[in-house]
């Protein structure tokens, strides 16, 4: 079972990673660090925001670790159309949400990873984006005594 924070990043990047969709990868590029300045799209950005932990027992403890995942796909003349973009995050978020429906605990390595929040948005900044926002917390129980 993965219980540290840079575990439970890497699992959560490798799994955004590799979700498909007609076996073609959704995501053109993925970070696990804070970044805004994409070359292809859809982007998926996933950051740590925080967690929380409590003792179960006298030799283990309940850990969630809080991340925030958005996803970003551009809309511009050049690029996208406004339909074609919602149309891509559309699709990005229904393969989101089945990917973790459908592993619910990372193939055994926490406790279980929940999709607690979401919320779709539009921006106007320097370019143009359709943009998707999921809070996920993932629990983990860490043995005291090795």
């Amino acid at each position: 079972m993965t219980t540290t924070l840079a575990g439970i990043k890497a699992l959560l990047k490798t799994k955004i990673s590799n979700i498909t969709v007609d076996s073609d990868k959704i995501f053109s590029d993925v970070f696990d660090y804070a970044e805004g300045d994409f070359k292809k799209f859809p982007a998926a950005v996933l950051s740590f925001s925080g967690g929380e932990g409590e003792v179960l027992d006298t030799h283990r403890n309940e850990r969630t670790y809080n991340f925030i995942l958005k996803l970003y796909q551009e809309q511009s003349k050049e690029g996208r159309t406004k339909e074609e973009a919602d149309n891509i995050m559309t699709e990005s978020f229904d393969a989101i949400m089945e990917s973790f429906d459908q592993d619910p605990d990372l193939s055994g390595e926490v406790e279980i990873i929940r999709v607690v929040n979401f919320v779709t948005e539009f921006i106007d900044k320097p370019g143009t984006y359709n943009y998707a926002t999921f809070n996920l917390n993932c629990v983990v129980v860490v043995e005291n005594y090795a």
